[in-house]
């Protein structure tokens, strides 16, 4: 079965378009961003429950539950599988980001494959995850 990711507006389209272009041949993985989608500026009350619904694991750099509008039990509750990338997303360049996220693709992709509904994981620069 094929793993879907979602990016979210913290993260390049740009760097998930090549990411989706380059893995699409070699990895079971289906990469796609919310400007893809269609649904870009919408508000994460809308857009995170059909992502949910439509089964993918959403990779994140909005870690503030103010903003982001749900909070981590709320995530919790509606099943979602969300990975929030820790600090560093927030202090690295563009190209360190697009770097980072390159290297750590499968290593992403593993741990979207073992995630269950419900589980919200907060992804380290060193590439070790914490459950929240």
């Amino acid at each position: 079965m094929e793993t879907k990711i979602l990016f979210d507006e913290n993260i390049s389209s740009r760097l998930a378009e090549f990411l989706h272009f380059e893995s699409r041949k070699t990895l079971n993985v289906h990469l796609a961003h919310l400007r893809q989608l269609g649904w870009s500026g919408q508000a994460d009350i809308v857009w995170i429950p059909r992502a949910v619904q439509s089964g993918f694991v959403i990779v994140t750099g909005d870690r503030n539950e103010r903003t982001r509008g749900y909070t981590v039990a709320d995530l919790h509750q509606m099943g979602a599988k969300v990975i929030l990338l820790s600090p560093f997303w927030d202090h690295s360049n563009r190209w360190e980001r697009a770097k980072w996220l390159v290297s750590r693709l499968e290593q992403i992709l593993r741990l979207a494959q073992q995630m269950q509904a419900g589980e919200v994981r907060l992804l380290y620069k060193t590439g070790r995850s914490r459950k929240l």
